[in-house]
């Protein structure tokens, strides 16, 4: 039998569902989150490997940078390639990244393809009211998705835009100090649900079950929009807010996914 594996990066649960929803299309296929810090070397025989990750400043996450630079692929020099991107309308330099991250490998990305998702980085908006329309329409898009990936279709990626490769170069850079930004009101609860969802382990809890941050975050605020008193918050931003999680996926799932480190 045929082996598939996608490795997906989730903080609000959009990249999950996608990773899942294609896996569920394909023969014998593992998800693997790439917020852990393993390293992974693949054995040989995969037929397709996948990478589903959203954009964060108009690139990739670092960790999915960081996890795809220290996998190891050499035994798969001819396994069909894909990368999935969740966005709010506008990928910037993301799946380009992907590309060539992957031909320092000497891999070929087949295919590659932005999905228009719910817009959620509360830091820096509110969101719309308009979730379910737009969730009904992601999931549409993606249908055609999975198909081009069953069907192993090719694309072609246009050239790196120089204007957003400086916006994402700045941008990432402070990323994993802007939890010094994030505060904790006397609503926690200790519940630990933080800690849980986060995908890169950067919360613990104090002796009094409140958590702190360790400065390696990449802004998936899932911490925020996970929180079931909205005691974290950003600065004296997001209080008044709206939260957004995938509405298929559960924080419990995403909590034992983050087990794989």
């Amino acid at each position: 039998m045929s082996k598939n594996i996608v490795f997906y990066f989730s903080g609000t649960g959009n990249s999950l569902k996608v990773a899942k929803d294609i896996a569920k299309e394909m023969e014998n296929c593992e998800i693997i989150s790439m917020g852990n810090s393993k390293h992974y070397d693949l054995q040989s025989g995969y037929e397709t490997i996948g990478f589903v990750y959203p954009t964060y400043f108009r690139g990739e996450p670092q960790k999915v940078r960081e996890f795809i630079l220290n996998l190891n692929l050499k035994n798969n020099p001819n396994t069909y390639y894909y990368a999935v991107t969740t966005c709010g309308k506008y990928e910037g330099n993301a799946l380009i990244h992907i590309k060539h991250l992957l031909k320092r490998k000497n891999i070929t990305l087949h295919y590659a393809k932005m999905l228009d998702m719910f817009s959620n980085y509360v830091v820096a908006y509110d969101m719309r009211d308009t979730l379910e329309e737009e969730t009904k329409q992601s999931q549409k898009d993606l249908v055609q998705i999975i198909q081009s990936i069953k069907n192993k279709e090719t694309n072609k990626l246009s050239i790196t835009e120089p204007f957003q490769e400086i916006v994402y170069r700045i941008l990432i850079k402070f990323t994993p100090n802007m939890d010094k930004n994030y505060n904790v009101s006397q609503d926690c609860i200790g519940c630990g649900i933080c800690k849980k969802v986060c995908p890169v382990g950067n919360i613990d809890l104090d002796d009094n079950n409140r958590p702190y941050f360790k400065h390696h975050c990449e802004q998936c605020v899932a911490c925020i929009q996970y929180c079931p008193n909205k005691a974290i918050n950003y600065k004296n931003k997001t209080q008044s807010r709206r939260r957004y999680t995938h509405p298929g996926i559960k924080y419990t799932e995403l909590a034992e996914m983050n087990k794989n480190d």
